[in-house]
C-alpha cells in the first residue's frame, strides 16, 4: 500500500455568513471503497499543526479515505473577522456543527475523491478537546459513527462565566457550556456509546485528563484504553514538525491496528 500514490485533494464548505469549513482528503486511487477517518485537531491547533499531516498521510497509506479540516473558528481568524465572531465560533456547539457538517457531506459524497469511499463506515478521530465533540457527537449520532478514537482529550477546563477575567472567546466557551450542560456531560455521553472508542492518553498528560480516563475505564471497562508511559499532551510533539516520535509512532500503531479491527473489517 505505501508504494501507490497518494490523491490529496482540499475542500471547502460554507456554514453560515463568514463561517467557513475548510478541509483535505488523502487517498488512495484505486477505485476501492475505503472507511472513512475524520480527523479532527485540538482548540489551539489546526489541521497543519504538527503531526496531523503525517496522521492523515499514514492513514491513507493504511487503506483509509483520509479526512482532515480546521474547524470553521480557524477561517474565522484567518480572514480577521472581529473578535466576537471568534468567540462564537469558538464553542463547542460551533465545533459539533462543523462535525456536522464535515460528516453529512461526506455521506452525501460531495466531498473529493468520493468514489474512493465507502461513506457508511465512518470513524472520527479527535485530539484534545475534539476528543469530547467527538463523544457527543457520536453519542447523538451513533448512526453516523462507527467507531471513535480519542487522543488525550474528552474533559475540556471550562472556567464559569462569571469570573470576570476571561476574554471574549472563554467567555462564550463558558456561556455555551453552561446552557449545554446535561448535553455535554462528557462522562455521561461516553458510557452511553454503543460504537467500538479506543481511548489514547499519555501518562504524563494533565491530572484531569488523567482522571477523567480512569473514571471511563471504571464506567464502561469494555471500551479499549491504551497508556502511553512518559508521553505528554502531544506525544513529544512541536510545531514546526520535526518527525514522529516514539510516543506518537505508538499512537498511530494502536490507532490503526484499532480500527483494522474494528472499522475494516465491517
Amino acid at each position: 500500500m505505501s508504494e501507490l500514490t497518494i490523491a490529496s485533494e482540499s475542500f471547502e464548505i460554507v456554514i453560515a455568513d463568514e463561517i467557513k469549513v475548510k478541509g483535505r482528503v488523502k487517498s488512495v486511487v484505486d477505485g476501492l471503497h475505503k472507511p472513512a477517518v475524520v480527523v479532527a485537531h485540538g482548540f489551539r491547533g489546526t489541521q497543519d499543526w504538527g503531526f496531523w499531516p503525517e496522521v492523515l498521510e499514514r492513514l491513507a497509506q493504511s487503506g483509509y479515505y483520509a479526512i482532515s479540516f480546521n474547524y470553521s473558528r480557524i477561517a474565522v481568524q484567518e480572514e480577521g473577522i472581529d473578535e466576537q465572531r471568534v468567540a462564537e465560533a469558538s464553542t463547542i456547539s460551533q465545533d459539533l456543527k462543523d462535525i456536522g457538517a464535515v460528516i453529512n457531506h461526506l455521506k452525501q459524497g460531495l466531498l473529493p475523491l468520493s468514489n474512493e469511499v465507502n461513506a457508511e463506515n465512518i470513524a472520527f478521530l479527535g485530539h484534545s478537546r475534539s476528543g469530547g465533540s467527538g463523544i457527543i457527537y457520536a453519542s447523538e449520532h451513533p448512526t453516523n459513527i462507527q467507531n471513535l478514537i480519542v487522543w488525550n482529550g474528552g474533559a475540556s477546563p471550562i472556567s464559569a462565566s462569571t469570573d470576570p477575567n476571561l476574554s471574549p472567546i472563554q467567555l462564550a466557551v463558558a456561556l455555551d457550556k453552561e446552557a449545554n450542560e446535561n448535553r455535554f456531560n462528557v462522562t455521561d455521553q461516553f458510557i452511553d456509546l454503543k460504537q467500538p472508542v479506543l481511548i489514547v492518553q499519555g501518562d504524563s498528560d494533565s491530572e484531569r485528563l488523567l482522571s477523567f480516563v480512569a473514571k471511563l475505564k471504571e464506567l464502561a471497562p469494555h471500551q479499549s484504553y491504551v497508556s502511553i508511559p512518559e508521553a505528554n499532551h502531544t506525544f513529544g510533539v512541536a510545531h514546526p514538525y520535526e518527525g514522529a516520535t516514539e510516543h506518537l509512532r505508538i499512537a498511530l500503531e494502536e490507532t490503526i491496528s484499532f480500527l483494522d479491527i474494528h472499522l475494516k473489517t465491517k
